[in-house]
C-alpha cells in the first residue's frame, strides 16, 4: 500500500471522525443533563437529510444554506417531542426510558417512510464528486470537497456547542442541572426548562449533521440507525457519558479505528476496527477517556 494512499485513508477517517463527533455531542448531551438514552437520536439525523433533500428540490437551498433552518425546525421538534414523550418518562424506571425512546424511533421511521417514501434519496449537487488534490512527497492526495466541508462545518459548530455549554449563562445552567438538579432548582434554575432546551438542542445537533452530509450519502428511513447510531453510542461511552469535550475526541478516535481497520483488514471490517477499539480503550479506562468527568 503506498504512502498517498495511507495519508489519504488516515485523512477521510479525521473527515468522517469530526461528522461523527457532531452526531454524538447531541447524544451525549442529552445524557448529561437528563440522564436518558435517547434510542432516537438516528432518526433526528435521518429526518434532518430528508429536510435538506426537500429544501434542495423545492427551494433550491443547498444544504449548507438550510442548515440553520433545518436545525430550528428539528429543534422545535425535538423540544415538543420532549414536551409529550420524553419528559412524562424522566420519572420511569430506565428500561421503561429506553422502550419509550425506542418507541418514538419506530414511530420516526415510519412517520418518515410515509412522508418520503422508502427509496434511496440525496442531493444532487453539481460540483459533489470534485475533490480538493494536494500533492505530498510520496504522491498525491485526494480528498472530496462535499466531505472536506462537512467534516469542517461539522467540527466548527461542535466547538462553538462546547463554547456555549462551557462559557454562557445557559451552558452554565445545563451543567448545573446535570451536576445536582435539586441543587439546580434551589438556585431558581428551572430544571424542566432545561431540559426542554437541551433535548432540543441535543436533537437539532443531530439533524444538522445529517443536512450537512446529505450530499455524501444516499438517505432512506432507516439510514441514521444503519449506519451512524452504534458509532454514535460507542464515541459517547468512550468520551465518557456526559462529557462534550469526550465526544469530539471520541468521534476523531473512532474515525481514524475505522479508517485503518479498513486499511488493513478490508471495508467490511471498519466497523469491526472500531468496537476492538472501544474494548481496549474500556478495559483500560472502564469510565471512558475522561475518567467518568462530566464537562
Amino acid at each position: 500500500m503506498t504512502t498517498d494512499l495511507v495519508v489519504q485513508l488516515l485523512l477521510l477517517g479525521l473527515l468522517q471522525g469530526g461528522i461523527y463527533a457532531l452526531v454524538a455531542c447531541g447524544l451525549t448531551l442529552i445524557y448529561g443533563v437528563m440522564k436518558i438514552v435517547n434510542f432516537a437520536h438516528a432518526e433526528f439525523l435521518t429526518l434532518g437529510m430528508f429536510l435538506a433533500i426537500t429544501a434542495f428540490q423545492t427551494l433550491g437551498l443547498s444544504p449548507y444554506a438550510a442548515a440553520p433552518f433545518i436545525f430550528a425546525i428539528v429543534f422545535i421538534l425535538g423540544a415538543i417531542a420532549q414536551q409529550l414523550v420524553i419528559r412524562p418518562a424522566l420519572h420511569y424506571p430506565q428500561i421503561n426510558q429506553m422502550l419509550i425512546t425506542i418507541g418514538l424511533s419506530i414511530f420516526m421511521v415510519g412517520a418518515m417512510q410515509l412522508i418520503w417514501g422508502p427509496n434511496n434519496q440525496v442531493v444532487k449537487l453539481s460540483w459533489a464528486r470534485h475533490t480538493l488534490d494536494f500533492p505530498i512527497a510520496a504522491g498525491e492526495v485526494s480528498l472530496n470537497y462535499v466531505r472536506l466541508i462537512a467534516a469542517g462545518l461539522a467540527i466548527a459548530v461542535a466547538a462553538a456547542a462546547w463554547w456555549i455549554l462551557k462559557y454562557t449563562r445557559l451552558g452554565n445552567a445545563m451543567r448545573a442541572a446535570a451536576q445536582n438538579p435539586v441543587a439546580a432548582r434551589l438556585m431558581g434554575i428551572k430544571v424542566s426548562r432545561i431540559n426542554l432546551l437541551t433535548f432540543g438542542f441535543g436533537t437539532g445537533l443531530a439533524a444538522l449533521s445529517g443536512a450537512l452530509i446529505s450530499p455524501a450519502f444516499f438517505v432512506n428511513p432507516t439510514f441514521g440507525t444503519d449506519y451512524f447510531i452504534l458509532a454514535a453510542f460507542v464515541i459517547v461511552v468512550l468520551g465518557t457519558m456526559g462529557n462534550f469535550l469526550g465526544a469530539l475526541v471520541g468521534g476523531l478516535i473512532i474515525g481514524l479505528a475505522e479508517a485503518l481497520g479498513g486499511m488493513f483488514f478490508g471495508a467490511s471490517m471498519r466497523q469491526f476496527a472500531s468496537l476492538s477499539v472501544f474494548v481496549v480503550v474500556l478495559l483500560f479506562l472502564p469510565k471512558g477517556i475522561f475518567r467518568g468527568r462530566m464537562s
